[in-house]
């Protein structure tokens, strides 16, 4: 049997009652695990230490939570916005974008766009024609393929354009950064070696961008308007992620000064993309570096701001859920 074949019958299946029950099992089973995994890695964080350090003042601590909400909803609500037009979404639908943003924080880099998938092939009745293989993997020198037509394709798409955006905005954030004295003070605090192979990494970076630009009607699948629209909403989106996150951050601690707040934003993009392990002792050393005196509540913020979101995902799970019975019903 052709692999076609197999896909085609075991798509067959989903659709029988056994089929459908077995789904319900596992993503059952797979909400208990990621919902597991969460907690665990929450108790593991000391939370007395961590809440001293957010603001306490009842105007800046609705601030606070204000920006950090907005930003944590950043990605669904912008993927949501994306996918509306192609796929018919309603606001229920924004559930399957609150599954990914946590999974793919949670598990591993694109598992979130693996369940995404396999949600919008199964809600859209895609059949795989054995004698036909679909072709999806650019669009030549034609129009491609309409957005909606072929889940893989908008989601592959997608995600090419989000990293492109992601790169795009990152390369601007360290232009900000080396004009606001980044080299010298990470060059007085971290291995030369280190940053050079950091420097690398992120010209290869570039080089790829540049190179998936040069090849796009090779890569690109759907219309180019729809693509741009893509790239634009994904630019409005790591840059109101962006600020929103800086905003939080001189909130809870105002007297870092806005300034080095903005050099540490960008930096936190910059180290994220490089190619290096250890990416958070990396920045942790950056912002001990930069905050000065301020150090070890800086320290203390970001150890709570990453233990914050461990707990939005858990409740963004639940809500997923909840608006998954909504919308079924």
């Amino acid at each position: 049997m052709s692999v076609w074949r197999r896909i085609e019958a075991a798509r067959s299946w989903t659709g029988s009652p056994s089929g459908r029950l077995a789904g319900q099992i596992i993503s059952a089973l797979l909400s208990l695990f990621i919902v597991a995994l969460l907690v665990r890695a929450i108790n593991d964080v000391g939370w007395s230490s961590l809440i001293a350090v957010l603001p306490t003042s009842p105007l800046a601590a609705t601030a606070f939570w204000l920006f950090f909400i907005g930003q944590y909803l950043t990605q669904p609500i912008f993927d949501w916005l994306i996918f509306r037009p192609w796929w018919r979404l309603t606001t229920p639908d924004i559930a399957i974008f609150l599954r990914k943003h946590a999974l793919n924080e949670t598990l591993f880099a694109y598992a979130g766009e693996g369940w995404l998938l396999a949600w919008a092939a199964r809600r859209s009745g895609v059949a795989f024609d054995p004698a036909r293989p679909p072709s999806i993997a650019g669009r030549g020198d034609g129009d491609g393929i309409a957005p909606g037509e072929s889940p893989f394709a908008d989601i592959k798409d997608v995600a090419i354009t989000s990293g492109l955006a992601g790169n795009l905005f990152t390369l601007a954030m360290l232009i900000l950064a080396v004009a606001m004295g980044a080299a010298n003070a990470l060059g007085s605090t971290l291995d030369p070696a280190l940053l050079r192979q950091g420097g690398l990494g992120f010209s290869a970076l570039v080089a790829l961008n540049i190179l998936i630009l040069f090849n796009r009607g090779r890569l690109f699948s759907l219309p180019t308007s729809a693509n741009i629209r893509s790239f634009g909403l994904h630019l409005a989106r790591v840059s109101t992620a962006h600020a929103l996150l800086v905003a939080s951050w001189l909130v809870a601690l105002p007297l870092v000064g806005i300034s080095a707040w903005l050099l540490l934003g960008a930096l936190r993009l910059v180290i994220a993309r490089l190619p290096l392990p250890n990416k958070q002792l990396l920045f942790a050393a950056a912002a001990v570096s930069l905050a000065n005196q301020s150090a070890p509540a800086v320290a203390a913020l970001m150890a709570a701001q990453g233990a914050l979101t461990l707990a939005a995902h858990t409740l963004s799970w639940f809500a997923a859920e909840i608006l998954d019975s909504r919308r079924k019903a």
